[in-house]
């Protein structure tokens, strides 16, 4: 009889619930559980059912089945498969940096899922779009650029497969990143690293240009150091040097000719600073100088009038 009261207390219990709050006894874990948020009984049936959802662009559902699986089977063959979709549906609601970081968890949790080629194609399209100018959601209508996202989403592309065909690609954006950001440190290591590890590479031609054209950016500081200038100019001259057939010949050149200028300036400017410190005799070796190094330059004209100046007095 006690039995029989305490069964007949349990069911008067649940009857009197909700019919969306009520729980049932399962076997398989040996506990009371809403259905609501226990699994199916195979990792098969809960792909099954959370793919539904997802087809019906139920997406709030849909990532919550995706997820019971991830956490009640995590070593089934489904796991990586669940994973993936919680991507694309990050991708579906317009969050694309979450979306690589669901991928990049395929990648880091289970590395031989035959999904990677996939996942590393669609970090590199998340990666072009952030690049590309796509910006970042943070408080509602509020969107940021996102360039620094991009240049960690390629770097880690590269690093996926550095032996896969997205990785030449991915160093070489990264780099165009940093340009983009004004960072031409990271620039160019990113493209110094492209031309040596990948020499066959098609790319090689642009990323030499790109890493002469940072080394000019970073020449441009206001001071008398010359060596990023000089530097820059080399790079140039290597690349037309490389590259005479380039269809970026032509402005590879203009560009020689304005660094050119812009040593025979800054040399100018320092033989100037030595005539106002009254040591004309170091002036006139910088102006010398530049009458040698610089002839076409009006840099020179300017140089060989101060030096006339200087003798004559």
């Amino acid at each position: 009889m006690r039995k029989i009261f305490i069964s007949l207390m349990i069911i008067t219990v649940i009857a009197a619930q909700p019919a969306f709050a009520y729980w049932i006894w399962t076997p398989k874990s040996g506990k009371w559980e809403n259905p609501k948020y226990a699994a199916k009984d195979t990792p098969e049936d809960q792909i099954r059912y959370a793919k539904t959802f997802y087809e019906e662009q139920n997406f709030k559902v849909a990532l919550r089945e995706f997820k019971k699986l991830i956490k009640y089977y995590p070593l089934s063959k489904e796991a990586p498969e669940a994973q993936y979709y919680i991507g694309r549906i990050m991708e579906d609601l317009d969050k694309p940096y979450d979306a690589f970081r669901s991928y990049q968890k395929i990648i880091d949790v289970y590395p031989y899922t035959e999904l990677v080629d996939e996942v590393i194609e669609r970090e590199f399209k998340i990666g072009e779009s952030l690049l590309s100018g796509k910006r970042l959601s943070v408080l509602g209508p509020l969107k940021i650029p996102a360039k620094d996202k991009a240049i960690e989403i390629f770097k880690q592309v590269a690093d996926n497969s550095p032996y896969g065909k997205y990785a030449p690609q991915a160093i070489f954006y990264a780099g165009l990143g940093y340009k983009d950001i004004a960072d031409y440190d990271n620039a160019i290591m990113m493209f110094k690293e492209l031309i040596d590890k990948y020499p066959n590479s098609e790319l090689i031609d642009k990323a030499r240009y790109q890493l002469a054209e940072c080394s000019k950016l970073l020449s441009l500081r206001p001071d008398y150091d010359q060596t990023p200038t000089i530097a820059a100019r080399e790079e140039f001259e290597d690349y037309i040097e490389k590259h005479p057939e380039s269809e970026m010949l032509n402005e590879a050149k203009d560009i020689v000719n304005r660094l050119k200028e812009k040593e025979a300036q800054n040399a100018y400017n320092i033989g100037q600073y030595y005539e106002s410190m009254k040591i004309p005799g170091s002036a006139v070796i910088y102006y010398r100088d530049i009458i040698q190094n610089y002839p076409g330059t009006e840099w020179a004209k300017k140089a060989q009038e101060r030096l006339d100046e200087i003798e004559e007095k």
